[in-house]
């Protein structure tokens, strides 16, 4: 019943207890904090429900803020009570071996101890420590957890709040590319309504599996969350003991294991929590990462490359090529030097020349190779990726080699690899092409192979990922 309760009162943003209660025209409660940040970062619509509300349509809500109280005091009385009961007559404790007073604190065991046990075999050459003292010692070092998991948590909160805001923009991302590609397609006929039921779906599939990874990561940093106010919780409950004995009690049985959970691992010493390692190294936001290529911004030159003889009349060579290999650049506003950009070899009657770049600083550019046809066609895959140096000019950042990630396609032993840098990833289920097409987006940092017979996707690298 507790559990059904607790979870009536949590705040769907933050997932704790509700801190100032607000509720919306919609009848949705929001701390009044959470609510206030989400409309700050633009959003009008309910995070619940997607009902349109307005800032001075927050009202207090007065009998679940008393609730919420009422409930958190029951839980901070019941856990008091727990906790005296360990101590015998309120006063001292005694040893479960020596029925004799626990006076010291044994620092390698980290355990309390009578002097009996100071002079048996099973603390030989141990340290101890009055347990005063060594309570005066280890609340401190309680307070820095407390304080790092605190810190921890508002990390998690903000997280949690920002994957929300990217889901949001994800959907609207997939409406937005929607309704733009039911515009392009029904200027065609027959032919192109299929091409059109056909994108549809890889663009609904898309949209489908970037939010479900959201989704997920999302209920990955709201487990941590949680996993953080159990321990805040257990750490509040022990620094409210004044007693010596039963706060190292306390101590030895749950804020020890739990402190010394975040130290790090080479440092023996729990007395150094301030050293302590955050574990959200490994969690980040996933941002709005999916995508349909160059579909995106060129899908009418494209389908028409598929229409042979309705894209041969009016076309003019500097765009298509009589085999129909399409070369297509988009620029966008100019760059600032310092700024990340992409180059690729350059093509010339005999081949590609590794010494000679075309520098892709802004915009979107495609092109295509064949495989099979022209000398050195791998080169024609490669691409270099700069990442952002504001230290370094624009033309030191281009003469230093050491400063670009090799981006690129391989074939090897009748199998596809993708390259990155040093790298290798072998691309399970990819036929070798006939001819591939480039696809780059400065602005999204993103490289994309494609099968360019068939513009299927082959590899898509995110180069602000790594």
């Amino acid at each position: 019943m507790a559990s059904k309760l607790s979870f009536h009162l949590t705040c769907p943003v933050c997932l704790c207890f509700f801190n100032d209660p607000t509720i919306l025209p919609c009848e949705h409660n929001f701390c009044r904090q959470c609510i206030m940040t989400y409309l700050d970062s633009g959003a009008t619509t309910c995070p619940e429900c997607r009902q349109h509300f307005r800032k001075q349509d927050l009202k207090g809500n007065r009998t679940l803020r008393n609730l919420v109280e009422d409930v958190q005091q029951k839980q901070k009385t019941i856990k008091v009570k727990d906790l005296r009961q360990t101590s015998r007559n309120g006063h001292e404790m005694l040893c479960s071996d020596h029925e004799e007073p626990l006076k010291l604190f044994c620092e390698d065991d980290q355990r309390l101890v009578c002097l009996i046990c100071r002079e048996g075999e099973k603390h030989s050459g141990h340290s101890f420590k009055p347990v005063k003292e060594a309570m005066k010692e280890y609340e401190n070092v309680a307070i820095q957890a407390q304080s790092f998991f605190s810190d921890e948590n508002k990390q998690v909160g903000d997280m949690i709040f920002n994957q929300t805001n990217e889901i949001t923009k994800s959907k609207e991302r997939f409406k937005y590319l929607e309704e733009r590609m039911h515009a392009q397609f029904k200027k065609m006929h027959d032919f192109l309504r299929e091409k059109e039921k056909k994108m549809m779906k890889e663009l609904q599939e898309a949209a489908n599996s970037a939010e479900t990874t959201m989704k997920q990561n999302a209920s990955i940093l709201g487990e941590l969350q949680i996993n953080c106010n159990k321990q805040i919780s257990i750490l509040e409950s022990g620094l409210k003991i004044s007693q010596p004995e039963g706060f190292l009690q306390w101590w030895s049985e749950e804020g020890f294991l739990l402190v010394k959970g975040i130290t790090l691992s080479e440092n023996k010493d729990i007395k150094s929590a301030l050293q302590a390692t955050s574990r959200l190294k490994s969690n980040r936001v996933i941002s709005d990462h999916f995508t349909i290529g160059p579909y995106e911004t060129d899908l009418p030159l494209i389908v028409w490359r598929d229409m042979l003889d309705f894209v041969k009349e009016g076309m003019n060579t500097s765009t298509i090529d009589k085999d129909l290999k399409l070369s297509i650049r988009k620029d966008g506003h100019l760059q600032f030097e310092g700024q990340e950009y992409f180059a690729r070899n350059q093509k010339f009657h005999n081949g590609y020349k590794d010494n000679y770049l075309e520098n892709i600083q802004t915009g979107q550019v495609y092109w295509e190779v064949d495989t099979g046809t022209e000398p050195g066609w791998e080169h024609g895959l490669t691409v270099r990726y700069y990442p952002k140096d504001k230290n370094a000019s624009f033309l030191r950042t281009l003469l230093s080699y050491k400063s670009y990630e090799k981006l690129s396609l391989l074939v090897k032993d009748n199998s596809l690899y993708a390259v990155r840098g040093d790298e290798e990833t072998l691309l399970v289920n990819q036929v070798i092409p006939r001819r591939v097409g480039v696809y780059i987006d400065c602005k999204r940092r993103q490289v994309v192979y494609c099968n360019a017979d068939n513009m299927s996707l082959i590899h898509t690298v995110w180069c602000a990922d790594k």
